[in-house]
């Protein structure tokens, strides 16, 4: 797949009393699905720690069907990573399978159109 990653608020925020700053911002997924998630460069918005993010809002004009996924959608990475983060699709595996009810790397193949509001904290 492909993922376009576009900040709503400046990646120049200053950090939270705690340290660590929150980056908003919006995905836009495009066809085809990339195996196990699409890779985001964060380093520029994270220079020391990356340490996770989640989906905070869905845009209404995404399909039910797509917004089962993007609900489920679930940031993968390192926090002694900072070069990228992976956000990652979910959806449950089908009846008659190993995977049957469980979560599985995402098999839908039209995932364009999807587009959420995200939040990234590190520092």
């Amino acid at each position: 797949m492909s993922v376009t990653f576009t900040i709503i608020d400046s990646s120049d925020t200053a950090n939270n009393a705690d340290g660590k700053k929150r980056v908003y911002g919006t995905l836009s997924f495009t066809n085809p699905y990339t195996a196990s998630g699409e890779s985001i460069t964060v380093s520029s918005y994270f220079p020391h720690k990356f340490l996770g993010g989640e989906v905070k809002m869905i845009n209404p004009s995404v399909s039910i069907a797509n917004t089962g996924l993007v609900a489920l959608a679930k940031f993968r990475g390192d926090s002694s990573s900072v070069t990228t983060a992976v956000i990652q699709l979910f959806n449950t595996g089908l009846t008659g399978t190993a995977n049957a009810g469980l979560l599985v790397d995402n098999t839908v193949a039209n995932i364009s159109n999807i587009t959420c509001t995200v939040e990234m904290v590190g520092y």
